[in-house]
């Protein structure tokens, strides 16, 4: 690879960015854009993935594109978070979700963070952007909510360590998300720009806890967060702050890593800031790459803003520089794992063969099936389910086909099922239940919609022998009668499905812990 002596301006730019692109191959549009803007480094989303061959076919041609273009090996980024954040759907690639983990062992938290390592370098992917190291301390929590380990920052701290000890041990590079902490807002940065009213000091106490235990631990990563906490900075959210990336994070935190921005095109910077000058502030305030997801027009505007910002001197060399030699530290550092175990290693797919991982996969999510209160399951007489079409529950999130009426009817016939519509209430649906001995409603979202929750607190007082399984969220429980029987999973997954399925016909139990205060609530 090029040292910082041998590149170019354009070519230090292009390092400064990390860019998407539309569709699953790399077409000759985006080749020549790679050669003319020098675009050093690639995030992948769903839109970009049909199955595995083609991925690795996809990523190959991003290396050698770049290294021919620019001469140094590209980051090749994704969120592959587990539970509803998946880009890569492939059964041995469905990890657990972030609080699926933490309602079980923390030993399993390394062993998927193992996993991710191994799978993504197969794949010629070098970046994890996860784990979400927010505390998830507010249930209203619009994008957050289970991506979250817990709301207490001490599990967070620990499931989130493990997890990246996991990645970067099998060496690639996982990132702590979203600085100073993007767990008790209730806007989605996506759509608008959240304000927080924390001050240092409930940072310190809360926030910023896991984030501290990540760089002790050599995080090599910390992606930014679009909130503005208004007692830190009134004016700039902490992607574009100089007080929160380099006073607290650089100085008092003492970290040394790269400083990845949350995508420019996400509403909280793209609609007043707009993102070119998102960009060019961004890497002012301190972010080493910044993430530019989608447009190809923003792309080429933010290079061109950042190379107008040089030729005005708003940013010098020695700024440019100091970056670059970041991300050339990590570059080199990694290289040696992706040159033997995928540049150089045509059959790298072969670690996806046999059901072993997925297995492990199954048996963990089994694991986190958790019983919070009333009466344990006893399944009697005619049984009625209730399921839904599940959807997207925010921006972030992939639509996930998991639908548990479909299994039922396939798995175990003689479970009657009635689909629900997730925000309907339905007088009908509730009169046929009457019929029935045993009655079950796999929630999905209902602490969001008010006509589910008013349809299953209706249903609990109606039906003799009732219970609530959610599958979503566990928040669900606190729009739910007091009395309510209730188990809850931390996702809506093909794998979470199948727990329903097995505990359904006693092939396990509910074992899981809770990891977040409800019953207190």
């Amino acid at each position: 690879m090029k040292s910082i002596k041998e590149l170019t301006l354009e070519e230090k730019l292009g390092q400064l960015l990390i860019v998407g692109f539309h569709g699953p191959v790399l077409t000759d549009e985006i080749r020549t854009m790679i050669n003319k803007y020098k675009f050093g480094n690639f995030i992948l989303y769903r839109r970009n993935i049909r199955n595995l061959k083609q991925l690795e076919t996809l990523t190959r041609d991003i290396h050698e594109e770049v290294m021919k273009s620019v001469g140094v090996m590209p980051f090749i980024a994704i969120d592959q978070e587990g539970g509803m954040v998946v880009r890569i759907m492939d059964k041995s690639t469905f990890y657990p979700g972030s609080m699926t983990l933490a309602a079980t062992k923390l030993e399993n938290a390394n062993i998927i963070g193992h996993m991710m390592g191994k799978h993504l370098i197969a794949l010629g992917i070098n970046m994890n952007l996860a784990p979400s190291l927010d505390i998830n301390n507010n249930p209203k929590n619009p994008v957050i909510g289970i991506r979250s380990y817990s709301d207490n920052p001490d599990t967070v701290s620990k499931f989130g360590v493990s997890l990246i000890k996991g990645i970067q041990d099998e060496g690639i590079i996982a990132t702590a998300k979203h600085f100073p902490g993007h767990g008790d807002a209730e806007m989605d940065s996506h759509l608008g720009l959240p304000v927080l009213p924390f001050d240092k000091k409930r940072l310190y106490n809360m926030e910023l806890k896991p984030f501290k235990e990540a760089i002790n631990n050599g995080i090599k990563n910390i992606m930014s967060a679009h909130i503005i906490f208004k007692e830190v900075d009134q004016e700039n959210p902490a992607t574009l702050s100089k007080k929160i990336l380099q006073d607290i994070l650089r100085d008092e935190l003492s970290y040394k890593g790269l400083i990845t921005s949350d995508c420019m095109e996400m509403n909280a910077i793209s609609e007043g800031i707009t993102t070119p000058v998102g960009v060019v502030r961004g890497i002012k305030a301190g972010i080493d790459l910044a993430c530019v997801g989608h447009t190809k027009e923003k792309k080429i505007e933010s290079i061109e803003k950042l190379k107008q910002a040089f030729n005005d001197q708003l940013i010098n060399m020695e700024e440019i520089d100091d970056k670059i030699q970041r991300i050339l530290k990590y570059k080199t550092e990694i290289y040696p794992v992706m040159d033997k175990e995928f540049l150089n290693n045509k059959e790298s797919l072969n670690i996806f063969k046999g059901n072993h991982e997925a297995n492990i996969i199954q048996g963990i999510v089994d694991s986190s099936l958790t019983f919070v209160q009333g009466k344990r399951l006893e399944l009697k007489g005619k049984i009625l389910l209730y399921g839904c079409n599940p959807e997207k529950s925010s921006i972030a999130e992939d639509i996930i086909d998991s639908n548990i009426i479909d299994l039922i009817k396939k798995e175990i016939p003689f479970i009657h099922t009635e689909e629900y519509k997730i925000d309907n209430y339905s007088e009908d649906l509730i009169e046929k239940a009457l019929k029935y001995d045993t009655v079950i409603f796999t929630s999905f979202n209902a602490f969001n919609n008010s006509s589910q929750a008013k349809m299953i607190n209706e249903l609990s007082h109606r039906c003799s022998n009732f219970y609530v399984i959610s599958t979503r969220n566990p928040y669900d429980y606190l729009v739910l009668e007091e009395k309510i029987n209730y188990y809850t999973l931390y996702e809506c997954t093909p794998n979470s499905m199948k727990s329903i399925i097995k505990f359904l016909k006693g092939e396990i139990d509910a074992i899981g812990k809770l990891p977040i205060q409800l019953l207190n609530n």
